[in-house]
């Protein structure tokens, strides 16, 4: 288990519906809908000039925002407070810590419908699982000011959750919860949850990947002057600068070429060491950031609820579970919704 952290600067029913039925959680009108309640997105919708709002009109959709706004906060603190909680009563030796992650993955495929900051994956809070049972044992002894008793505490001890199994099968009653997270982490209101991934690793193993795009950022200067040596882009697939490494090296070679030098076939080779070197850190996307002993498992919407598959806790009621937005880690919130907006304008271009 992971020891207790300080909260310093770092770089926080379960039968499943189905898709046609499954209600749709959203922080404010998605631009689809938008589009519909004005006629459509057709070239002719492009050009015709939008109405000015009445004075009426735009008070009542500041009045909706900042009443949807606060709806969201409300419902971070509330998991804020419930985190702590179970947290500090139940102890973090009986309970488990993961760090979720949410993408933005648009059915429709159309570019405007991406919502920047989440082109990749934003890690948006902490969630913490833990035995519902063994908790309430504890408070329990706790509240009579009794120590837990020897032949319970074996007990306590042997009913660990399923920390993965535990977090998907709870994740569809708090889609409402993770969209609030969303929002006061990148600011995020557009966000139709049924396009949402998710994804969960435990601490340490996000810690290795916020070190790993902190060091890549921090090396910037160094990828671009790498890329123009080679002519590419610091972006480009690794396969791409691979390809033009092989032409400039053979032209390069002092045995092949008698006008080049020792020095410009060392300079293309350390420059692409440098750029594809970062395969061994770091990838292209937040689930290949870091060590490649990483524990980042993408979780499956398909596969939310109890399956065959799932060992351990396959009741809701039996675990107990919270969430803590990650906006006290300064890092996550500036290196990574940096980040996934550059892939957005990327994508876009």
């Amino acid at each position: 288990m992971f020891a207790a952290r300080a909260p310093a600067k770092l770089a926080a029913s379960p039968a499943r519906a189905s898709r046609a039925s499954r209600a749709v959680v959203t922080c404010g009108a998605s631009r689809k809908a938008r589009r519909a309640q004005t006629g459509g997105g057709g070239a002719d919708a492009a050009t015709k000039p939008k109405p000015a709002l009445s004075a009426a009109n735009k008070a009542a959709r500041d009045k909706a925002r900042k009443a949807a706004a606060t709806k969201a906060r409300g419902l971070v603190s509330e998991q804020g407070k419930a985190y702590e909680k179970i947290v500090n009563e139940m102890g973090r030796e009986a309970s488990r810590e993961y760090v979720l992650s949410v993408r933005h993955a648009p059915k429709s495929g159309n570019a405007e419908d991406v919502v920047g900051v989440m082109s990749d994956w934003l890690p948006v809070c902490e969630v913490v699982v833990a035995d519902r049972k063994a908790y309430e044992a504890q408070m329990f002894f706790k509240k009579q000011g009794m120590s837990v008793p020897e032949t319970e505490t074996q007990t306590l001890e042997n009913a660990q959750i399923e920390g993965v199994p535990a977090v998907r099968m709870m994740l569809p009653k708090y889609e409402q919860h993770v969209a609030a997270m969303a929002f006061v982490m990148s600011g995020v209101k557009d966000l139709n949850m049924d396009e949402v991934e998710y994804g969960l690793e435990d601490w340490g193993s996000f810690e290795v990947a916020v070190d790993a795009l902190a060091a890549q950022t921090n090396q910037r200067g160094k990828f671009e002057a790498a890329a123009k040596l080679l002519g590419v882009s610091v972006d480009d697939e690794p396969s791409d600068i691979k390809r033009v490494y092989r032409k400039l090296i053979a032209e390069a070679h002092p045995d092949r070429n008698p006008d080049t030098t020792q020095e410009k076939f060392n300079a293309i080779k350390d420059a692409y060491e440098l750029l594809c070197g970062r395969g061994d850190t770091a990838g292209t996307t937040f689930e290949g950031l870091g060590d490649h002993r990483r524990d980042f498992v993408p979780l499956d919407k398909g596969h939310f609820g109890v399956t065959s598959a799932d060992k351990g806790q396959t009741d809701p009621a039996s675990v107990a579970f919270a969430m803590r937005t990650l906006t006290i880690y300064d890092r996550v919130g500036t290196v990574f919704s940096t980040r996934n907006l550059k892939i957005a304008q990327k994508q876009k271009a």
